[in-house]
């Protein structure tokens, strides 16, 4: 089941309507179909990592989550003053704090409510912080009678977001909230194959994002950012091996987007970009970025343009140019 937030009027969000932001669309597509010439649709906002607490003043790491997320909000929407306006937004997974509680969802509806109040529609990925039930409960949604969710995928939180140049293939990682590692399942695994082997999409480059981070071995070569250092535990995808066997031999998969780490880096896997976007939230690491990435697509490849909440750090702007793999 998929949750997309529809824009809403400028005069329902200052009438503090929050509960009218978001609709769900049942089913397991949408499109940029009437975006009008102001907005790109090939140009989108990546977030991660949201970390989202009921109590305003909650602060992890020395941070405050609220404060961080109002001030990419606000960041974002001077986006909007652009020529050429993104065409949506992805939070890509840990929407909530700890354990996904339904004040958390709350609390992230009302911050990202300025965005939907500006047009931008904005689609909510699964981390290991949430808790579906309690998001699909906190998120009113209005259920269209001509979607339809393949049978075994209804407890699933997926979507293909279609655009001109790319097609978006969002997952559902999460396995049991606030516990670290991730899992998609055969029965998710088998419906991303037919997702890829459907005849609109064979010849389309597309972006498969998950939240967990895929373990792969050896390391992949880094193209920025630094090398990675594998824990004792898994932390990160258990099934990626099955996950790599379905997109590695199809190459119209050109990259694989992640979260989950708080970690800014991009490295390469056979040609494959992988691409762990920083997070929005609290870093681990001291000398990591929070932050968010602006996503542009070409016909041969794709830009992301790093934009670091401290605009003193040293990666702040950082910009990489990805070439699709043949």
């Amino acid at each position: 089941m998929p949750i997309s937030i529809n824009p809403i009027s400028r005069r329902r969000f200052l009438a503090g309507s929050v509960a009218g932001a978001a609709a769900i669309a049942l089913g397991d597509s949408c499109s940029f179909g009437a975006l009008g010439e102001q907005r790109d649709p090939d140009r989108m906002v990546l977030l991660s990592d949201i970390h989202i607490a009921t109590d305003p003043t909650k602060a992890e790491h020395g941070v405050n989550m609220t404060e961080h997320l109002r001030q990419a909000v606000a960041e974002v929407l001077e986006l909007e003053k652009s020529e050429r306006r993104p065409a949506a937004a992805i939070v890509n997974g840990d929407c909530a704090y700890h354990t996904g509680e339904t004040g958390d969802y709350e609390a992230m509806l009302g911050l990202l409510a300025p965005l939907s109040a500006a047009g931008l529609p904005m689609h909510l990925a699964m981390g290991n912080h949430d808790d579906r039930s309690r998001f699909w409960a906190a998120v009113p949604y209005e259920k269209l009678g001509n979607g339809v969710v393949k049978r075994g995928m209804e407890s699933r939180q997926v979507l293909v977001v279609r655009s001109p140049r790319v097609d978006w293939v969002i997952l559902d990682t999460l396995d049991k909230t606030n516990k670290t590692p991730g899992l998609l399942g055969r029965e998710q695994i088998q419906w991303l194959k037919e997702v890829l082997d459907a005849p609109e999409r064979a010849a389309k480059p597309v972006i498969v994002m998950i939240h967990h981070d895929p373990i792969v071995a050896p390391a992949a070569r880094p193209t920025t950012g630094p090398a990675s250092t594998r824990p004792a535990t898994v932390t990160g995808l258990v099934d990626t091996p099955a996950l790599l066997e379905v997109v590695m031999p199809r190459k119209q998969v050109k990259a694989l987007v992640f979260g989950h780490t708080h970690v800014w880096s991009i490295k390469e896997l056979n040609g494959l970009h992988l691409v762990n976007l920083p997070t929005v939230a609290y870093v681990f690491n001291p000398t990591q970025p929070s932050g968010w990435v602006d996503c542009r697509i070409s016909v041969q490849g794709m830009r992301l343009e790093l934009h670091c909440l401290d605009a003193k750090h040293p990666k702040h702007g950082d910009v990489a140019d990805l070439r699709w793999r043949a």
